[in-house]
């Protein structure tokens, strides 16, 4: 894959490398000041480390039940453990790695959307690069532990090629799409169908030449085909089971996804369309006309009505808008083109000043990084943190667990695990479930089937860490009152507090005369 946006432009390589460098700088330092990682991240470390042990892609040994949405990333996980690193750093070096090839590949995107007079200049390909990496978003899924980086170099590569109309490669980026996110097959067509309009860039220099043009499509079909039938042969269903966790009424998906929509476009989206409107009333109306411009923008919102129809996310900084905000700043970047605003030193120095107002704020403050830093504290993953590791340290390791935060704590114990939310359990994720709690996934519970499973511990209350053993009931979810409101769980569980350290207890709920054989330091209470 060649990077360089200047194939052609003698002595501009230098200056390129020392851009993107110097980009992918500011979104390591951006993305380090969230301190952020996602409790999600250790599902896909849990089943490479299956993989590696040679269990196969499971999340509970002998259960082949595709509770991950990212094959890729569990792969590349799966390479950082065999060679001895902890997978988060693996995962962080590579979604750096990937960051860096993302912004490398804008500069040259600029040209290829700029107007013809403007195309060889470097300047605006590189305040692109600079707006990326100025993106909150980007920049704190970056470092969060998921595949969220991998995807969106994926995306603005099977862009690139779109726009070159190199089918073929158009094709493998598509591939990797599909490899990385269930909803990576829609990019990929869109991408290859767009590989084979023609071109209305009035150069021919920019395009490869493509003798066989159908055989990126080709590729593109026979992979998905072979994904697909390899998928139903090994877990038994043509999607992942996560996405029957997430969905299943589009009413209540719509509940939350519309809201979604609208907060990214109030949170930075609406910014930016202010700055393109200005571009077009300076002149720039005949520019966005163009196929790849539109075809571009079409691509930006069939993804923006994808995200509102699943549903959204929970959780802080978009990060499903993620794959699509290098395509809207970029756009933004060939738009303003046309105009003076940043053709020039002093002039895209004040653009960039004016986009830095409109995107940074909402890093440091606001709904979104509220978000961000409660999912740091000890009410979630600090807490699920001490959890795993004191019940790693003092359970059996072979206990079975049910809880709500599937992620580091079955990572750390190894434990056989029930999650309240059917990522990993088909018979909750394919029930149906109206959706009325308003937590975007997190929706479908079934209460009555995990008692009947009888694992040895049960966390209530989003995993209860108090200082000293709690004395009164655990507060509860809402989405967990079909457990404790179950006559077999008073009937078969009391309450235990484990020490965690510093004081501090879980308080979790134990099944009698069975799970406390070869625990330690555990109280319990009847």
């Amino acid at each position: 894959m060649n990077l360089n946006p200047n194939d052609n432009i003698s002595g501009a390589r230098g200056p390129w490398l020392m851009w993107t460098a110097a980009a992918l700088a500011l979104m390591l330092l951006h993305g380090l000041s969230f301190r952020f990682v996602i409790d999600d991240a250790f599902i896909s470390f849990r089943y490479a480390q299956n993989l590696v042990d040679g269990h196969g892609l499971v999340f509970n040994h002998g259960e082949k039940v595709e509770g991950y949405s990212n094959l890729l990333y569990v792969l590349w996980s799966a390479l950082g453990i065999k060679m001895g690193l902890a997978p988060l750093l693996w995962g962080r070096i590579g979604s750096t790695l990937a960051m860096g090839g993302l912004l490398a590949m804008l500069p040259g995107i600029v040209r290829l959307l700029a107007p013809e007079e403007n195309a060889h200049r470097p300047l605006p390909g590189q305040v692109a690069q600079v707006l990326t990496a100025m993106s909150g978003a980007v920049a704190c899924w970056m470092l969060g532990g998921l595949e969220t980086a991998f995807f969106a170099l994926f995306t603005v590569w099977a862009w690139r090629a779109a726009l070159k109309r190199q089918t073929l490669l158009t094709g493998i980026a598509g591939l990797l799409l599909i490899l990385t996110r269930p909803e990576g097959p829609a990019l990929a067509f869109i991408f290859s169908a767009w590989s084979l309009l023609p071109s209305d860039h009035l150069s021919t220099g920019h395009y490869g030449k493509n003798r066989i043009k159908w055989v990126g499509p080709i590729l593109l079909v026979t992979g998905l085909t072979a994904f697909l039938l390899w998928r139903h042969s090994y877990f038994g269903w043509w999607l992942p089971n996560t996405y029957y966790a997430k969905t299943g009424d589009l009413a209540g998906q719509l509940k939350t996804g519309l809201p979604y929509g609208l907060g990214f476009l109030s949170w930075q989206g609406a910014g930016i369309l202010l700055v393109a409107l200005a571009s077009v009333l300076r002149g720039g109306l005949a520019l966005i006309l163009r196929r790849d411009m539109l075809a571009t923008l079409g691509t930006i919102l069939i993804w923006s009505a994808y995200v509102i129809f699943i549903g959204g996310d929970m959780l802080g900084m978009y990060r499903f808008f993620v794959p699509i905000v290098p395509l809207l700043l970029t756009w933004l970047t060939a738009l303003l083109s046309g105009t003076s605003w940043v053709s020039r030193p002093r002039t895209a120095i004040i653009t960039i000043s004016i986009m830095a107002l409109l995107l940074l704020p909402a890093s440091f403050k606001g709904k979104e990084r509220r978000l961000v830093s409660v999912h740091m504290t000890e009410a979630n993953l600090g807490g699920w943190f001490l959890a795993g590791d004191a019940m790693a340290e003092n359970l059996p390791a072979d206990a079975s667990i049910a809880l709500g935060p599937a992620g580091y704590i079955p990572f750390v114990t190894g434990m056989k695990t029930y999650d309240y939310y059917g990522l990993v359990v088909p018979q909750i994720s394919h029930k149906e479930v109206k959706f009325e709690q308003g937590y975007a996934g997190h929706e479908k519970h079934d209460g009555a089937y995990l008692l009947s499973q009888k694992p040895d511990f049960i966390l209530i209350g989003n995993v209860d860490i108090t200082q000293g053993p709690r004395q009164g009931l655990i507060p509860i979810l809402e989405r967990e009152r079909d457990i404790v409101t179950n006559p077999l769980f008073a009937e078969n569980y009391q309450m235990v507090s484990l020490p965690v350290g510093d004081g501090k207890y879980l308080n979790m709920f134990m099944r009698k005369n069975e799970a406390s054989q070869g625990t330690r330091r555990i109280n319990s209470r009847q």
